[in-house]
C-alpha cells in the first residue's frame, strides 16, 4: 500500500471526509486526541502528523468532518508545497490513519507503542510511560 499516492489523491480532492477509527485492539489506550498522546507520539510520528492526528481525532470523536484540503493544510501550517500529504502518508504508513480514495479515519486511541518506537523517545518520557507494548 502506497500511503503517499493515496494522501496525494485526497488531498487532491475538492474535500474529503474525517471519520473515526474506533478499533478494540486500541480498548483502553489513551485517546489521540489527549496532551499525553502529543508528547508520546511527537518523536515517533513527526510534529506535524502528530498535531493533524490530535486535532482530527478531536473532530472525529463528535462525528464526521468534512474539510477542503487548502484550509486543511493551513491549518496544520502546512499550506507550501506537499507537506500536508507527506504528514497524512506518515500516519497511513505508522497505523494512525486509514486513508481511502474520499476519506481518511483516524484512530480515537492510541495503541500500545512497539518496542522499536519506544526506543526512539528520550529517556525521561520511557521512563514514565503510560503505555507499554
Amino acid at each position: 500500500m502506497d500511503h503517499s499516492t493515496l494522501a496525494v489523491e485526497l488531498l487532491s480532492r475538492p474535500s474529503f471526509e474525517v471519520t473515526p477509527w474506533v478499533d478494540p485492539v486500541c480498548e483502553g489506550g489513551l485517546p489521540t486526541d489527549s496532551d499525553e498522546a502529543l508528547v508520546l507520539l511527537c518523536p515517533v510520528l513527526g510534529p506535524s502528523a502528530t498535531l493533524i492526528l490530535h486535532r482530527l481525532a478531536r473532530y472525529a470523536t463528535a462525528g464526521p468532518t468534512v474539510w477542503e484540503p487548502g484550509p486543511f493544510a493551513a491549518t496544520f501550517g502546512l499550506g507550501v508545497g506537499n507537506r500536508a500529504a507527506k504528514a497524512v502518508s506518515r500516519l497511513g504508513r505508522f497505523g494512525f490513519a486509514l486513508i481511502g480514495s474520499s476519506g481518511i479515519a483516524v484512530r480515537t486511541s492510541v495503541p500500545q507503542l512497539p518496542v522499536r518506537w519506544l526506543e526512539r523517545l528520550p529517556d525521561y518520557l520511557r521512563d514514565d510511560l503510560p503505555l507499554a507494548a
